[in-house]
């Protein structure tokens, strides 16, 4: 009677033990890490391939249990490739049902004004699971960008700056369909008819390409969202009398010279579409990503006679507008004066 008594105790005893140990394995951090972080699931993984990635890289701790509870949430069948966040404080379960569940954090791909498919793509490529070459060379698909209504030249007109929330595995082919998207969104039939009102009541007008043209040179222009009304006028009073748009941005562009601080007389002689000083009428394409503000400036532009425009003396950031070119050269000696001025500080 003594020995089943103490068997007794020895078997309840082991199945308390048992308890304690299950529940802190249940219960305790599976992984040992100290602060959130990135796990990379592929297409080809499974339980065990996700179970040795965490034991390698994370610390996981009981990974057969672990493949236990995935086999019994049946993960092999839910599994999708993605980015999935880890945290220290995650059990065995937490951490299975994560990737049972899909529980990815998305990214946010903020897209600024002013920037170039060079460093749109290398934005992408920091951000998201594809490398920046994928997104540059679909973004130079002929092909592929005419399905949305683009060429080469104007794909910048699609790219609209915003917050972009996505799955970091989003491929390029996705990210531009979401883009075209959102650029029908923004195009609505109210911004088309003030697009195709523009040029006057004998003009057919400009369609939303040609507005993220002139919006692109805008952008460059001014930085001040006050003033680009204004100077998408001015530039607008040029396009309907024929006179060429003489833009210095767009030189830089055709010179491939962003940074280039003054546009000289010789640089007005490269040769190309975008030298807005030989050709009339607006450049092939935008030559970077306008910003919503100067769009809308351009189909809200002010109405005025102005033809010329020069910084103001006063480094404002703004300019001074003039009707006729004499004015403008007075305008543009008093801006020299103060720089000289300046320089000689």
């Amino acid at each position: 009677m003594k020995l089943i008594k103490s068997l007794l105790i020895v078997i309840i005893s082991s199945l308390i033990l048992l308890s304690i140990v299950g529940i802190y394995i249940y219960k305790s951090p599976a992984l040992k890490i100290s602060k959130e972080q990135f796990v990379y699931i592929d297409s080809t993984d499974n339980i065990q391939t996700i179970s040795k990635k965490l034991e390698s890289n994370y610390g996981l701790k009981f990974p057969f249990i672990f493949e236990a509870i995935s086999n019994k949430i049946n993960l092999n069948r839910w599994v999708k490739a993605g980015r999935y966040t880890v945290s220290p404080s995650m059990n065995l379960v937490e951490l299975a049902k994560t990737f049972r569940e899909g529980k990815m954090k998305t990214v946010n791909l903020v897209i600024r004004p002013l920037i170039t498919l060079e460093k749109f793509a290398a934005l992408c490529g920091e951000k998201l699971e594809g490398d920046s070459i994928d997104y540059y060379k679909i973004l130079s698909d002929t092909a592929f960008c005419r399905q949305f209504g683009f060429g080469k030249e104007t794909i910048y007109a699609m790219i609209l700056p915003d917050t972009y929330n996505l799955y970091w595995h989003t491929e390029a082919d996705e990210l531009i369909i979401k883009l075209a998207l959102e650029y029908e969104k923004f195009w609505n039939s109210e911004r088309r008819k003030k697009a195709s009102s523009l040029m006057g009541s004998s003009s057919v007008g400009l369609s939303p390409i040609e507005v993220s043209i002139l919006a692109s040179i805008v952008s460059k222009e001014t930085n001040k969202n006050d003033e680009m009304p204004m100077v998408a006028g001015m530039y607008l009073n040029r396009l309907r009398i024929g006179m060429p748009l003489q833009a210095d941005p767009t030189i830089k562009f055709a010179l491939n010279q962003p940074g280039l601080k003054r546009v000289l007389k010789v640089h007005l002689s490269v040769q190309s579409p975008y030298n807005t000083y030989l050709n009339k009428g607006l450049p092939p394409g935008p030559i970077c990503v306008p910003s919503k503000q100067s769009i809308d400036a351009v189909l809200n532009a002010a109405s005025h006679n102005y033809l010329y425009m020069c910084a103001k003396e006063d480094f404002s950031g703004y300019h001074n507008f003039a009707k006729d070119y004499n004015l403008h050269l007075q305008n543009a000696k008093r801006y020299q004066k103060a720089l000289d001025e300046l320089l000689k500080k």
